[in-house]
């Protein structure tokens, strides 16, 4: 049986509070902000490979995943994914390994993310999977900040 996700987030900073445990979820987002006119560059590894970012993303920081799942039963394999939703490419993955005896217990993760930086202007997803079985999903999309300083 597959655990239950009870909340995935996408945020700036995700804090714990020694005293009490509690997790403190600052800069909740689901949109990457771009600026205009700056068009993508592409980098060329050592294999060949060829990489194109979008220039001119508002970066503050690496952000990081919230997780609670609840119904988890021993050891269970979690994956998080990074998706580009236009032709299902895997952007980025980290794989965990989550070890639970009390199905009633709430599991929290806290799962730091380098630089979410997509290839192009477009919808994503954040994946949640418990082994090959979707626990849920985070939709995010990017965004050009207008020159009048809307969005």
């Amino acid at each position: 049986m597959k655990p239950i996700l009870q909340a995935l987030l996408l945020a700036d900073k995700v804090y714990e509070d020694k005293a009490t445990g509690k997790k403190i979820v600052a800069g909740i987002f689901s949109r990457i902000l771009t600026v205009p006119n700056c068009g993508p560059t592409t980098h060329v590894d050592a294999d060949g490979k060829k990489t194109t970012h979008i220039q001119g993303g508002m970066h503050a920081g690496s952000p990081s995943v919230y997780v609670s799942l609840v119904d988890c039963k021993g050891k269970l394999s979690i994956t998080l994914r990074f998706v580009d939703l236009q032709d299902n490419n895997v952007l980025l993955q980290a794989n965990l390994e989550v070890d639970c005896d009390d199905p009633l217990a709430t599991v929290e993760l806290v799962i730091p993310m380098p630089q979410l930086v997509p290839p192009h202007h477009g919808v994503f997803a954040l994946e949640l999977l418990c082994g090959d079985e979707p626990l849920g999903s985070l939709r995010i999309t990017t965004a050009e900040i207008s020159r009048e300083g809307n969005q």
